[in-house]
């Protein structure tokens, strides 16, 4: 593995031009959005995979900085990349844009402000002539500022996911830390479409592509669903994935109608979970993360510093929320084991109805009064 700035000092220079490879094993996937200042930092760790039979297609979704004129100027040197200029915004419609253009047994989704190391196209290749995987995950580093945390999936490495450690998998996406698992995750990458190679034939013969009805937790929906139709699973520690935290990443920004997007999410896991009959630890974790989608809906929409709505407005926008029946349902049958003290203290004012309290609570809360 090699660190950012040796990967840098790899990338091509000049007019170099490799030859396409035929019939690629990855398709790496970048969707691009007004990411010029990264881009370059990102597909030099790209280019400079020590496999080669990849193409890289940026897929450019309605970027308003110069995105689009990076894209071409890096590929200009490297005839393995692929400029798509598509115009429908959200990076659901550019990952998908990117699945129909791909020609790769494997696909392979990177954001373009994040980077990987220029030997996991290799490891995984070695592995697959031996497992054939449908699907292969590996571990990622998460930086932000000077801090930097690794997320494993497992304990160890394993060749092959037994149909137990599958099911841990699809919890884990849903719940990272249920307390029903043996080895709990302490992000949710697991749920991430990124760190992982999917085969295209069974994307494509399921018809798995990323629901454009949100712009909130597509990859968990992505990955809860589509983790049936992958049989044979193969995981690494390796942390291959470097994941760039910002202060604006979409975890820290301003969200309204928020609770559209997470509600649609939650009927499509909830179809799920009854049309696959998954059984109580299954939707023990799903109530866990629909939870977690409501303190999403508090504090990045109805109490986020960005929005200029009255307290009294914001307080009756909470009420009408908490009110509606799946929420409701949802606050009263989770189970209170997979949250934290204060997630409990959170959840017992919501089944009291004690909307004026919790209201003043998530007011404080983003302003980082505690």
């Amino acid at each position: 593995m090699c660190n950012a700035n040796e990967f840098l000092a790899l990338m091509p220079s000049g007019n170099f031009n490799f030859k396409i490879m035929p019939n690629p094993l990855v398709s790496i996937v970048v969707p691009v959005y007004n990411a010029a200042q990264t881009l370059e930092k990102c597909v030099g760790s790209l280019t400079t995979q020590t496999f080669g039979k990849i193409e890289i297609l940026l897929v450019n979704n309605g970027s308003t900085d110069n995105s689009l004129d990076v894209c071409k100027n890096i590929a200009a040197k490297d005839s393995r990349i692929k400029v798509i200029d598509h115009y429908e915004k959200g990076v659901s419609t550019a990952r998908n844009r990117g699945i129909e253009v791909s020609s790769g047994d494997y696909v392979m989704f990177v954001d373009a402000d994040d980077w990987i190391d220029t030997n996991v196209c290799e490891v995984f290749a070695n592995l697959n002539s031996k497992y054939n995987y449908d699907l292969f995950c590996f571990s990622a580093q998460y930086n932000k500022g000077k801090e930097s945390v690794k997320t494993f999936l497992y304990a160890e490495n394993v060749d092959v996911l037994s149909a137990l450690q599958k099911e841990e998998l699809q919890i884990k996406v849903l719940s990272p830390q249920a307390p029903v698992l043996k080895y709990k995750v302490n992000t949710r990458f697991a749920g991430s479409a990124c760190g992982k190679f999917y085969k295209r034939e069974i994307l494509e013969k399921n018809n798995l592509y990323f629901a454009v009805e949100t712009i909130i937790s597509e990859d968990c929906l992505f990955n809860t669903l589509a983790l049936d139709s992958f049989h044979r699973i193969g995981y690494t520690r390796d942390c291959f994935y470097y994941y760039e935290q910002h202060g604006d990443s979409a975890q820290n920004s301003y969200r309204p109608n928020s609770d559209k997007y997470f509600g649609f999410v939650i009927k499509q896991m909830q179809r799920w979970l009854i049309e696959t009959r998954k059984d109580q630890r299954f939707v023990d974790a799903a109530n866990c993360l629909f939870v977690h989608y409501l303190f999403g809906i508090m504090k990045e929409d109805i109490f986020h510093k960005a929005n200029k709505l009255s307290f009294i407005t914001r307080k009756s926008h909470l009420n009408g929320i908490l009110s509606n029946k799946v929420f409701y349902y949802i606050i009263n049958s989770v189970n209170t084991s997979y949250f934290s003290v204060s997630e409990q203290i959170v959840l017992y004012l919501m089944k009291k109805k004690c909307y004026s309290l919790l209201s003043l609570l998530f007011w404080l809360y983003c302003r980082n009064v505690f």
